[in-house]
């Protein structure tokens, strides 16, 4: 019998200020997962399509840099499926203001 996996499909954009933050953002988070280059990007954009096996190990890595990649980011958001059922959501939140 052939083992089964689950893989998680990592799909979504971010937008950055300029291209230094994006660039400064992107060194940041190959030390974090690196598998960038499923990453595109083109001016100031940053955008995900991505499969990994599900696991804790890959799954971990996953939320480090989508999570450091959503701080940095002015908006934007990467979706993470199994199935085509969303089960991870990482998203720019913008800040309060008081």
């Amino acid at each position: 019998m052939t083992p089964t996996f689950q893989i998680v499909r990592y799909k979504g954009s971010f937008f950055f200020r300029d291209r230094p933050v994006l660039d400064q953002t992107e060194l940041a988070a190959l030390k974090e997962g690196g598998w960038l280059r499923c990453f595109g990007i083109k001016d100031t954009q940053l955008t995900v399509h991505l499969a990994l096996e599900a696991g804790d190990r890959n799954q971990t890595a996953a939320t480090e840099v989508f999570a450091l990649l959503s701080r940095e980011a002015l908006e934007g958001s990467v979706i993470a499926s199994i199935n085509d059922v969303p089960v991870e959501y990482y998203s720019v939140r913008p800040w309060a203001v008081s």
